[in-house]
């Protein structure tokens, strides 16, 4: 009967739980808002996805602490990959007026922009797709299975092989 433990006693697994999750979060994000959202992402998913727990896989505090862990990696591979590729943030400065101070740091951004829509370009077209659902969308890796009709574990490695090509290409724009 899988998950029939963690639902009968989610409050107290919860009540037992919360701080050390709380801290691990909190101690890998070094943000008490961010270290917040994320715990409540953790006990979201660990509610939602109660059934799915197998203790012949591992115990409990495993498996919620794999899910804290899942849930901080996502956020900063999302975060970086947003922050290092935006495509939208030199559009936002344009008609948020910058000001003229801020024109070498908006060109710079432009050029950034650009080589990241030139190596973008160079990309297979699902490559191309897969890291628009990814870090554009914000899909999580299950909704993009769903989306492509693919296994999970096959979106996860067609996002990394996406991701390890597109730094190659801008390691060679960069040097070019």
């Amino acid at each position: 009967m899988r998950g029939a433990r963690i639902f009968m006693d989610f409050d107290d697994t919860y009540r037992e739980l919360f701080k050390p999750v709380y801290a691990y979060i909190l101690l890998r994000a070094q943000d008490k808002n961010l270290a917040e959202d994320l715990a409540a992402r953790t006990w979201q998913k660990v509610f939602d996805k109660q059934n799915s727990f197998n203790p012949a896989k591992g115990n409990l505090r495993q498996w919620i602490f794999t899910i804290a862990r899942n849930e901080i990696n996502s956020y900063f591979r999302l975060y970086y990959v947003r922050k290092v590729f935006s495509l939208s943030d030199f559009e936002d400065d344009l008609a948020s007026g910058a000001e003229a101070e801020n024109v070498e740091a908006s060109a710079e951004k432009k050029q950034t922009e650009e080589t990241l829509k030139n190596a973008m370009g160079k990309l297979k077209a699902n490559y191309r797709d897969i890291l628009a659902l990814k870090f554009y969308s914000g899909m999580s890796n299950v909704q993009i299975a769903q989306t492509l009709k693919i296994s999970e574990s096959n979106a996860g490695t067609l996002i990394n092989r996406a991701l390890n090509k597109l730094k190659l290409l801008l390691e060679a724009e960069n040097v070019a």
